[in-house]
């Protein structure tokens, strides 16, 4: 081999090598970049979900931490709160499911004292809770139904013996059902459901309250009745 010859193939082998060295950079270019997609595309799949789970569906109200969940077309509001023994120690849980946002709920009026739910006390104990009903008032399909068991649940739970009722006398006797009004026996709490021009929670006398819903929003009444009594127990606890 001359030394033309020798020069040229020398030529060759640095082009070669720096060739094999570009491919070698941009293979090496192209692994970060996928590198770098894959992890973003991992925080976005694992990322998106935790933020709504933890930020944007979970929110504080009261001293209480809400859950917004999602069941087919229908969106729950969930809560749960310690249920406190007799020397003020927390002895389990409860849960409370709402079909409104606690913060929208806020917003309905309660013209009450102290805007509170005060119960009648019958000797040591809470006395009967009587949900009243106006037989006259609009009937909203499903809500009705819904809001009332709902709202007698959640008392049920509480301690409290329900007892349905119904404003009118003589349409009680017709059915064979019973009639309450603002204290009868006065040892009971009495709440009339019917309805009118706004939706709100009114004070009819002592431990007697009127859920006044416009519109069919015997659901959002009838929660914000929930809502109250959990406000108060934030506040008695110390939840806040």
């Amino acid at each position: 081999m001359d030394e033309k010859d020798a020069e040229m193939y020398k030529d060759e082998e640095i082009y070669s090598k720096e060739k094999r060295d570009l491919n070698l950079a941009l293979q090496n270019s192209q692994m970060k970049w996928i590198f770098f997609l894959m992890v973003g595309l991992i925080i976005i799949i694992v990322g998106i979900p935790f933020i709504i789970t933890n930020f944007i569906n979970n929110f504080d109200y009261q001293g209480l931490t809400f859950q917004k969940t999602k069941l087919g077309d229908l969106t729950f509001y969930s809560t749960q709160f310690p249920v406190m023994g007799p020397t003020g120690n927390a002895v389990g849980t409860y849960a409370v499911n709402l079909r409104n946002d606690p913060r929208d709920l806020a917003k309905i009026p309660v013209t009450t004292r102290d805007n509170k739910i005060y119960f009648a006390i019958d000797r040591n104990k809470y006395g009967t809770a009587y949900i009243s009903l106006n037989p006259f008032m609009e009937m909203c399909e499903g809500d009705t139904v819904i809001a009332m068991a709902t709202l007698s649940g959640f008392l049920k739970d509480s301690g409290f013996a329900v007892v349905p009722a119904y404003t009118d006398k003589a349409y009680a006797a017709q059915h064979g059902a019973l009639s309450r009004w603002c204290h009868d026996d006065g040892f009971d709490t009495v709440f009339v459901v019917t309805d009118g021009n706004e939706t709100a929670i009114n004070e009819l006398g002592p431990s007697c309250y009127e859920l006044q819903f416009k519109n069919c929003e015997v659901i959002d009444v009838s929660e914000r009745v929930i809502l109250s009594v959990l406000e108060e127990y934030a506040r008695k606890y110390s939840l806040q």
